[in-house]
C-alpha cells in the first residue's frame, strides 16, 4: 500500500453509477454540451461533490473554468480556488497547469485564488520547503488534499533522487521522524543510518546521453575525394 494515497480522477462520461448530478451533466453534455450559463450551477454542485468523495473530474472542473471566463459577472472566487487545489491535488498531471491559464482576470488576485496558485507553483518548481511555509490555511476546507500534496512529493523525490537523507525527505514531506521511517517502510525503501537508498527506476539513474548523428551520403564522399588527392 502507498505511504500516500492521491484522489480518484474520473469522467463524468464514463463514470460507472453516475450520481445525480453526473447524470445531469451527462444529459446536458450530450444535448448541446457543456457550454450554456445554464451548467455552471450543476458544474458548481458537481465540484462541491468531488470535494465530499475525494474525487476530480478534469473536463468538468476546466468547462467550469471556461464558463467563468465566459460569464464573468458570476465567476465564483471560492470555485476557482477550489478548481486549482484539486488541480494540485492531481499533479503530476497537467491539468493544474491547464486550470491555472483559465482563471478569470477579474478574481486572479483573490487572496484564496493567488495562494492556490503560489502553491501549484512552487509545487511544479519542487520548492518543497517554501510551500510548507506558505501553505497557510489552503487546505481546510479539502479532504486529504496535504495526504495527495506528500504522495507528488514522494514521486517527485522517487524520480530526482537514488540516495536522500532523512533529514532532506523530512523537510521535504514536512513530517516527523516516526513518519518518515512509515514512509520508508511503506515504499519498501531501505534505511542505513542516515540515508534513504530508493529503488532504481528509469527516472532515477544516470544514463549515458545518446547523440545520433545524421551525415549525408554525399558528404562521405567529398571527405574521400580530399583524402584520395
Amino acid at each position: 500500500m502507498p505511504a500516500y494515497l492521491q484522489q480518484t480522477i474520473v469522467n463524468l462520461v464514463t463514470v460507472k453509477d453516475a450520481s445525480t448530478t453526473q447524470q445531469a451533466l451527462q444529459n446536458m453534455h450530450s444535448g448541446v454540451g457543456l457550454c450554456k450559463q445554464d451548467c455552471i450551477e450543476v458544474l458548481e454542485t458537481y465540484l462541491a461533490e468531488q470535494v465530499e468523495n475525494k474525487t476530480v473530474d478534469i473536463d468538468a472542473n476546466l468547462a467550469l473554468l471556461k464558463l467563468y471566463q465566459m460569464y464573468p459577472s458570476v465567476a465564483s472566487a471560492k470555485n476557482v480556488a477550489l478548481v486549482l487545489i484539486k488541480g494540485i491535488m492531481a499533479l503530476p498531471s497537467t491539468f493544474f497547469t491547464g486550470a491555472s491559464t483559465m482563471v478569470p482576470e477579474n478574481i486572479r488576485e483573490d487572496a484564496n485564488v493567488s495562494a492556490a496558485l503560489r502553491a501549484g507553483f512552487m509545487l511544479q518548481s519542487c520548492l518543497f520547503e517554501e510551500f510548507w511555509k506558505e501553505r497557510g490555511t489552503l487546505a481546510d476546507e479539502v479532504p486529504d488534499f496535504l495526504e495527495s500534496v506528500r504522495a507528488y512529493i514522494l514521486t517527485a523525490v522517487s524520480h530526482s533522487h537514488s540516495v536522500i537523507s532523512t533529514q532532506v525527505m523530512k523537510a521535504k514531506l514536512s513530517v516527523p521522524d516516526k513518519e518518515v521511517a512509515d514512509i520508508v517502510a511503506a515504499m519498501q525503501w531501505t534505511a542505513v543510518d542516515d540515508l534513504i537508498t530508493i529503488d532504481s527506476n528509469e527516472n532515477n539513474q544516470m544514463q549515458a546521453k545518446k547523440v545520433q548523428e545524421k551525415i549525408d551520403f554525399e558528404d562521405v564522399l567529398k571527405v574521400i575525394r580530399v583524402l584520395s588527392r
